[in-house]
């Protein structure tokens, strides 16, 4: 599948394979994280999978725990933009409450 021709049904396999695993996992997303979970997990598996390849330990060992290690990074990569995300959403409702303070309808 990593032929340059096969690429796209590559990606498309891909995408339902990473949309099937949240489905079995249960996971019931309908925002925009829906999206970045999908692309968070086909992007951790297209990498383990690659990993894998090249993989000589006994019971794939150093593949999980290059799985383990990818999906701490997943982990922090999620709180990070969610604490920027609350920072943006106070600094934004200040800016409008000092706004509003002024006379500025909003």
């Amino acid at each position: 599948m990593s032929l340059a021709g096969n690429i796209p049904t590559s990606l498309r396999e891909l995408s339902k394979l990473s949309d099937e695993i949240w489905f079995l996992a249960g996971d019931t997303a309908v925002d925009s994280s829906w999206y970045t979970k999908r692309a968070s997990l086909a992007a951790i598996y297209a990498s383990a999978e690659l990993f894998m390849t090249t993989d000589t330990s006994d019971g794939f060992t150093e593949t999980r725990q290059f799985l383990d290690r990818r999906f701490e990074d997943s982990r922090a990569l999620g709180e990070a933009v969610g604490g920027v995300r609350e920072w943006v959403g106070f600094t934004a409702g200040a800016a409008v409450n000092v706004l509003r303070s002024k006379g500025v309808r909003i």
